[in-house]
């Protein structure tokens, strides 16, 4: 039976839920998945840096110049554990992103997995760093990725980048003639205007590329040897659509708002049930009101005046 839309359940999480060890983290994912399955979701989605979640445990004495590193050979250890539960749930999971060692270069990059239940994992290196992932004397000391893959599941074009990135118009540009169905964002805001760019871009996207995009960020703060680390992030969770009549014009889906996790727990889900991507599909093949298709600027002429 053709498959004509997916359903996305967007956690996010709340770092400030307290951690003891990796295999508490593990379970408190398996518990999501199989929320997420008997809620009949076909993706989990979860939210950029999911590593600095896990700082609830790490080594008291962990310097900030070897927390990457600290980070990257947990994520190695956790991964596997992570595709058997999707394999056990049927459910793919976008594992936010961590930061992982990079198979040729050595240095850590900022990366996010899609595992899969019934298909080989693909994976995103975030291509666009911001100042505290660039900054080793400050902050962390990310290499950036360069490349985006469109991939193939259960009969749809998907694809995915991470929060910065889908700020990015020129890679919008490089995206939309890919016919993607569904775009994934994993974000990570501090402030409510990381949030708003974040998903007012999201939104916009929705528009350019004709397609829809689902994002989600965590919320909360971690704590390091029984002190907070200074970040207390906002976001929420949201899939956008294409601004057509025939989708109800406004462009928003669904809507999670956000929050600063202040409410506690382990942090909100938002069930975006059946994304009618085979219809956007439809429109992006055939007549939408306005939208022109994947278009090049480059015989447009700047001048000034």
């Amino acid at each position: 039976m053709t498959q004509d839309s997916l359903t996305v359940a967007h956690w996010a999480v709340n770092f400030s839920h307290k951690l003891a060890s990796i295999e508490e983290w593990t379970a408190l994912v398996a518990a999501r998945m199989e929320e997420a399955r008997d809620e009949k979701a076909h993706i989990l989605l979860m939210p950029e840096h999911l590593s600095e979640h896990w700082m609830h445990f790490a080594p008291k004495d962990l310097p900030l110049a070897e927390e990457t590193g600290w980070m990257a050979q947990t994520a190695a250890q956790a991964l596997p554990a992570l595709q058997q539960l999707s394999e056990r749930t049927g459910v793919a999971l976008v594992a936010g992103s961590t930061a992982w060692r990079h198979e040729t270069s050595g240095k850590c990059r900022n990366r996010s997995w899609v595992l899969f239940p019934d298909r080989d994992s693909v994976f995103h290196d975030k291509l666009v760093m911001t100042p505290s992932e660039k900054d080793p004397v400050n902050g962390w000391d990310f290499e950036p990725g360069d490349a985006v893959k469109v991939f193939q599941w259960r009969g749809f074009n998907l694809s995915l980048v991470i929060c910065l990135d889908i700020e990015m118009p020129h890679l919008s540009h490089r995206l939309a003639a890919q016919d993607i169905d569904l775009l994934l964002v994993p974000s990570m805001t501090s402030k409510p205007a990381g949030y708003h760019r974040v998903y007012s871009c999201a939104r916009a996207r929705a528009v350019e590329l004709m397609t829809a995009v689902a994002v989600v960020g965590n919320v909360g703060g971690a704590s390091h040897g029984g002190q907070p680390r200074g970040e207390n992030y906002s976001s929420g969770a949201a899939v956008y659509i294409p601004s057509e009549e025939v989708f109800g014009h406004t462009g928003v889906f669904s809507d999670l708002p956000m929050t600063d996790g202040s409410e506690g727990g382990t942090g909100r889900v938002l069930y975006s049930r059946d994304i009618p991507l085979a219809k956007i599909r439809a429109v992006r093949h055939g007549k939408a009101e306005a939208w022109p298709g994947p278009w090049d600027a480059g015989h447009v002429n700047i001048v000034k005046e």
